[in-house]
């Protein structure tokens, strides 16, 4: 069990009778004058547990009964720590003992919870943990410093002969001690860094320390020859009397004044005297200080604080300096007159006090409420009835217990910076709105170009288409009229040559010059030949027609297939090997698709660009075999073959319904396929990975024009390096 301590007397300062003016007052030791040999003999020959200890608590002499207590042998503690003996001892055991040590208990007395026995392993016999009174007292050496400690143990409950033991003890130190204070006093006031003076009640001086003589420059012997109104020029000898009075009715006074040397020399001092009763006599005792430096460190500090003051003054902004407690410490003119006050009233006011920025009072919390040593933030103030914004900016100093805060006016410029946003937000949309009018325009441009150069090639391919007919029509129709008189007329020969076998030598010399059995059996074919060739060129006439659709301006009822052949039918001849590239096989996987309600000749169109381009780039496949590849088939659209088995030159048509209302045109090749930058940039107006003499850039740009905006549909394409190329589009099949 441990307990507080049961009583210890604090070490003060000695008053006089007004208790304010200090004097230094040593600690009341234990018997300065006597010598640490006398304290050893005491301690040793002491029938109680006695120890004698030094400041690093080491014992110099110990009691038999302390011995016997501790279960230690004769002379074993001498030398050794006490905390050695003693490891476990409670911590305000140690805080009592440093305590003492250095003065600032005069001695300590408390209960412990434990006996006296060491945990040294040594224990005296019948010794049991039982309550144990402590006493520390401080012993001095010769030169009057702390040398140590005397510690007294004793049990609680112990016979009254070891308690008088304990109290002669004690009341023999304490004795010794009230000796030893009025030479600690008088020591004091000599060696005091103030000046000291006593004076009787008329003014004359009685007593002057060693710094009084050597700050006025007379002996000691001159001083107390002298009278207070000698050294101090604002106190005359007729003022005397009323300074005297003045001081009985107060006990004590603080001013003042200037002292003036045995030389002549003035200096400033601050006086503190107290009025002093002793013996029946009345005495005057006057403290001084020198305060010619704090005069000048004090002056230099006003000069410093005006200057600071003028230069704040001088700043446009708003300056204020706020202490940690959150009140001001001043504030400068523009402030002050911002809000129609004098400078003097914000001192010591609270923040917030004109509740005008609510802002501002959340900044100086949270600043303050923070480790930061910077600051900056806008806040808005009331200025006049007029709302302001301001940029504050704050710094600590003085250890982080005030802070500065300047508040910069920047409405205006925050005005001008909102307005400027608003001027470059303003001219971003007329940038975008003119960006989007300049694109509208260029495929405009674009679709007019690309209209009226299809609209020149339909009536061109009309006209020649009606040209070509009309002839191909005439030998085609006189064909069949042709065959059969040649056949009459062979049927004739025959019939001649059956009835007169041998016809007159001129005929007969003719009929072998002419080979007449091979033309028998070589003009029937002849003649179909012709026929087929007819019928060729009525077939491509027709594609022609069908692929212009000059007469068709409106969307109508369409066949997909039927524009997708005609298509094919006049690229025919790209398709057929050249160059040293073999001929580009031509998959078609038609669908079974209704007639969809379309423009037939753009999406005509829109098929030509898609298979041309195709085949550009199976040629190109074809010129750099490094990149030739294979096609993987669309999920939605796949025709259910592997791609592994496509290795030739191929484009792959498929069509098929998707959805309730939409049909899907594929257009595929298994050449070069693009990188994603290309793949980015194929449907922009102009772009083209071709030589520009073969390309101008404008058939994706226009077929996606024309699928997307003139139908409503979807023009998507898939692509990789080395996998081919892959074009969907999608259109609804509409009303029939």
């Amino acid at each position: 069990m441990q307990t507080k301590p049961v009583q210890q007397k604090s070490q003060g300062l000695g008053r006089y009778v007004d208790g304010n003016v200090p004097i230094a007052q040593q600690p009341a030791e234990a018997a300065v004058s006597e010598s640490k040999e006398r304290f050893r003999r005491f301690v040793e020959r002491s029938a109680e547990a006695v120890a004698m200890v030094d400041c690093e608590m080491r014992y110099l002499s110990v009691s038999r009964r302390w011995e016997t207590d501790c279960g230690l042998g004769d002379g074993e503690a001498i030398g050794r720590s006490h905390w050695e003996l003693f490891p476990n001892l409670p911590e305000y055991w140690e805080q009592n003992a440093q305590a003492c040590l250095t003065g600032v208990l005069e001695y300590s007395e408390f209960v412990a919870g434990r006996s006296i026995a060491s945990v040294s392993g040594k224990t005296a016999s019948g010794s049991v943990s039982e309550s144990v009174r402590w006493v520390f007292q401080p012993w001095t050496n010769n030169e009057g410093a702390i040398g140590g400690l005397i510690l007294f143990a004793s049990k609680i409950g112990e016979g009254p002969a070891q308690t008088n033991c304990s109290n002669k003890f004690q009341s023999e130190v304490k004795s010794k001690q009230l000796e030893t204070i009025p030479q600690l006093t008088q020591i004091a006031l000599e060696n005091a860094a103030d000046t000291i003076f006593f004076s009787t009640s008329d003014g004359q001086i009685c007593y002057a320390n060693k710094a009084a003589c050597h700050l006025f420059g007379y002996s000691e012997s001159e001083l107390l020859n002298m009278r207070v109104s000698d050294i101090d020029s604002h106190l005359p000898a007729s003022g005397w009397r009323e300074h005297w009075a003045q001081l009985k009715q107060q006990t004590n006074l603080t001013f003042e004044t200037s002292y003036k040397t045995k030389d002549g020399a003035r200096f400033s001092v601050e006086v503190k005297v107290n009025y002093l009763e002793y013996g029946g006599c009345e005495y005057r005792c006057a403290i001084a200080r020198d305060i010619s430096a704090r005069q000048i460190a004090e002056s230099a500090l006003l000069e410093a604080k005006e200057q600071l003051q003028a230069v704040l003054d001088a700043v446009p902004g708003l300056v204020s300096w706020v202490s940690s407690d959150l009140r001001y410490l001043g504030v400068n003119r523009h402030l002050a007159s911002a809000y129609k006050m004098p400078a003097e009233l914000f001192i010591g006011q609270k923040v917030g006090f004109l509740d005008t920025s609510p802002k501002f009072n959340d900044l100086v919390y949270d600043f303050f409420a923070n480790h930061k040593k910077k600051t900056s933030q806008e806040v808005t103030a009331s200025i006049r009835g007029e709302n302001k914004t301001y940029l504050i900016v704050a710094q600590k100093y003085h250890n982080n217990t005030a802070a500065v805060f300047v508040g910069l006016d920047i409405t205006e410029s925050k005005q001008s910076l909102l307005a400027l946003q608003e001027s470059e937000e303003r001219l971003r949309q007329q940038a975008a709105r003119l960006e989007e009018t300049l694109l509208i325009l260029q495929r405009a441009q674009t679709q007019l170009i690309q209209t009226e150069k299809m609209s020149s090639l339909g009536q061109l391919v009309a006209g020649i288409a009606h040209e070509i007919n009309n002839p191909v029509s005439f030998i085609s129709g006189n064909v069949s009229h042709a065959t059969g008189y040649i056949q009459e007329l062979l049927r004739a020969i025959d019939l001649y040559q059956k009835y007169y076998p041998r016809p007159a030598p001129e005929i007969q010399d003719l009929m072998e010059e002419l080979d007449l059995d091979f033309i028998k059996k070589d003009l029937p074919k002849l003649l179909n030949s012709m026929k087929v060739g007819s019928e060729r060129i009525r077939d491509v006439v027709r594609s022609l027609r069908l692929f212009s659709r000059t007469d068709e301006a409106q969307m109508k009822p369409a066949d997909i297939h039927e524009g997708l052949d005609s298509t094919l039918l006049i690229l025919q001849n790209r398709l057929q090997a050249k160059g040293g590239r073999p001929g580009i096989s031509l998959v078609k996987e038609y669908g079974d698709l209704p007639r969809v309600h379309c423009y037939a000749g753009h999406l005509n169109q829109v098929f030509m660009h898609l298979l041309t381009n195709a085949i550009d780039a199976l040629e190109e496949g074809g010129r750099n075999a490094e990149k030739y590849g294979k096609m993987q088939n669309q999920p939605y659209l796949s025709s259910g073959r592997s791609s592994s088995e496509v290795f030739n030159p191929e484009i792959r048509i498929r069509t098929s319904v998707v959805g309730e209302n939409e049909v899907a045109i594929a257009i595929s090749d298994n050449g070069p396929g693009m990188t994603e930058e290309v793949l980015d940039c194929i449907f922009d107006p102009l772009f083209t990975t071709k030589c520009p003499d073969t390309s101008t850039g404008l058939g994706l740009a226009i077929s996606q024009h024309l699928v997307v905006e003139k139908h409503g549909g979807k023009l998507h394409c898939v692509s990789r390096p080395g996998e081919g190329t892959e074009l969907i589009i999608k259109i609804a099949i509409g009303n029939d």
